[in-house]
């Protein structure tokens, strides 16, 4: 059922997640471009103003052009038939207890999309409180979609399986000439070279540890984490998954299922703190704890998914970031507010983190996923 939200924003971005059901690529970006506009235009003299708003900044193929005027009308049309999710007496007795939990302003949404720089505790999400019911809800995977993030994953798994040691191996394809076994294979034969030796480099054997932020400023892009860790785990034997908010959860068994639906309600089912606070470093120091030792080596590629923020103790993110980095081949942070132009790592987990990551990178939606397979070497 589509429930009537109370301000302007969540009912975009309620609207975003229904045009996402039927396979239109939309993520924080393109959201953002819509409240942009609406915020300049003021298309509110008429209905079809209203429309061609959204359907300018949201369309973004042929398809999309023809399939938007239908769903936006079947949208809106349900919208006023929908049970208004605000008004009923239990919420209205929520609302006045947990006034730190309520809706963002469009403003708000707008300065959170953009990487607020004064506040770390903006709530981002559009659904309800309501535990595992309200992420089961926002999720929907199209098979294209799914198609799109496989492909994307399976190149970033070449380059990571593919990466090469400084070691070098013998090998009987022409490659690099090895001269010095070549010279001593030949040596009996008075100086004449008979048999020729190639070397090649060695696989590096790489292991990909994921720690993904599912805390509540992280709800607007779970969805997209979700369809990513378990491709990774669909496409490369040798990663570990893990998932934090206040507390560390290791969930690569439940991510090894055989569909992603099944993946999603076992991982929930295992995290109590999804969508709550956030405490990244102690999520960390908990890691270094009890799986560091055993997923921590030279060959290991470290990927951690957040937006920084962190209501705890920061200085723990700086000590186990160092730690992590100091034992690790590489680590990777993909910030899903790094996308936004005037983006700058102000808030303190990130700054915290940011001298023990080797590659800061934006990481929202599909497009976003394909710029990093492109531009990434290992």
């Amino acid at each position: 059922m589509i429930n009537r939200q109370t301000n302007l924003s969540s009912n975009l971005v309620a609207f975003c997640r229904h045009l996402r059901q039927h396979d239109f690529t939309i993520g924080p970006s393109e959201e953002q471009d819509a409240l942009q506009a609406i915020h300049l235009v003021n298309p509110f003299q008429a209905n079809e103003n209203f429309e061609l708003c959204l359907k300018a900044t949201l369309c973004r193929t042929p398809f999309q052009l023809k399939q938007f005027p239908k769903l936006y009308q079947n949208y809106w049309k349900e919208l006023d038939q929908a049970v208004n999710s605000k008004t009923t007496e239990k919420e209205e007795k929520a609302q006045a207890t947990q006034q730190s939990q309520k809706q963002p302003s469009l403003q708000a949404l707008k300065s959170w999309l953009h990487g607020n720089k004064n506040k770390e505790t903006i709530e981002t999400a559009t659904y309800s409180d309501g535990g595992f019911g309200s992420v089961t809800e926002q999720v929907a995977f199209s098979s294209q979609e799914m198609k799109e993030v496989f492909q994307l994953v399976q190149k970033l798994v070449q380059k990571i399986a593919n990466r090469r040691s400084r070691r070098y191996k013998t090998t009987k394809k022409k490659a690099i000439l090895d001269i010095k076994k070549s010279i001593r294979k030949n040596i009996v034969r008075n100086g004449e070279i008979v048999d020729i030796l190639y070397k090649k480099k060695k696989k590096d054997n790489i292991k990909v540890v994921l720690l993904c932020d599912v805390s509540r400023s992280m709800e607007l892009y779970s969805r997209f984490f979700i369809q990513f860790m378990y491709a990774f785990h669909s496409l490369f034997p040798k990663v570990e998954t893990f998932a934090f908010a206040t507390a560390l959860h290791h969930i690569s068994k439940e991510l090894n299922k055989t569909s992603i639906n099944k993946s999603l309600q076992e991982v929930i089912n295992k995290i109590p703190d999804w969508s709550g606070g956030t405490k990244i470093g102690a999520a960390l120091q908990q890691f270094n704890e009890e799986f560091g030792h055993k997923h921590l080596t030279s060959k290991t590629l470290v990927i951690v998914l957040s937006d920084g923020w962190d209501t705890d103790e920061v200085d723990l993110v700086g000590e186990n970031m160092k730690q992590i980095h100091r034992k690790a081949l590489k680590v990777l942070w993909l910030n899903p507010l790094a996308g936004s132009g005037d983006w700058q790592p102000e808030v303190r987990g990130m700054k915290a983190a940011l001298p023990y990551v080797d590659a800061l990178l934006p990481f929202h939606n599909v497009d976003s996923l394909r710029s990093m397979v492109n531009t990434m070497r290992f």
